[in-house]
């Protein structure tokens, strides 16, 4: 009988490492999808040449790749009920979507600080009137 309690604990044990890694792992995913960010506004167009057009694009590229992100979910779900494993596949399916989510909407953060910063210093430049 006094194996019992001692199974429990060492399961309980094991639980704890195994979410300690997996929130390290997210951690480490969210600083990678911020240092993308950051990178893709260091890619930003210089300055003095229009904005406008890069944002454009990029906010099209991030539209298509979300897109692309629920494409693939969707086509995942539907292998995965085809599966003995249904919600381990779920699961899965469902973190690489948020992955892949989390990451575009870092960068799609990114571009709107890099165009309130523009429009900030555009601002600042402006001739004052009535000063």
């Amino acid at each position: 009988m006094s194996r019992l309690p001692i199974s429990l604990l060492l399961c309980t044990l094991l639980a704890a490492c195994a979410s300690g890694s997996l929130h390290d792992q997210h951690l480490a995913r969210r600083a990678a999808d911020a240092a993308d960010a950051q990178a893709l506004a260091a890619t930003a167009p210089p300055a003095g040449q229009p904005l406008a057009p890069w944002l454009q694009a990029q906010r099209a590229r991030i539209a298509s790749e979300r897109g692309a992100a629920t494409r693939h979910f969707e086509e995942a779900e539907k292998a995965c009920w085809q599966r003995f494993a249904v919600n381990d596949c779920l699961q899965q399916a469902r973190v690489q979507r948020r992955t892949a989510l989390d990451r575009l909407r870092q960068q799609e953060l990114a571009i709107n600080d890099l165009e309130r910063q523009r429009q900030a210093d555009a601002r600042r430049l402006e001739p004052r009137n009535g000063s």
